[in-house]
């Protein structure tokens, strides 16, 4: 499976994502310009998923959700560094 580095800037909330992939990890960076990531062997439904279905999330208060992966990720899990 070829994975993609794909950006996506979302605005929701009054705060501005950018949420990326890449082959081993998922990727977001917050309006303060703090990235965090997770690794996506921890969440198989992310893992095996095309670009396309990775890209249909919705983003909530409390993190990520994609319905067609029944699979969410609560931004407080991300692993946080300070830029």
């Amino acid at each position: 499976m070829h994975v993609g580095k794909n950006i996506l800037k979302i605005k929701t909330m009054e705060t501005n994502y950018k949420i990326w992939f890449d082959a081993t990890n998922i990727y977001i960076q917050n309006n303060q310009g703090n990235v965090g990531y997770l690794p996506l062997k921890d969440y198989k439904p992310l893992l095996n998923a095309s670009n396309t279905e990775r890209n249909q999330f919705e983003l909530s208060p409390f993190g990520i959700h994609w319905a067609k992966l029944d699979e969410d990720l609560c931004f407080d899990g991300f692993i946080w560094k300070s830029v």
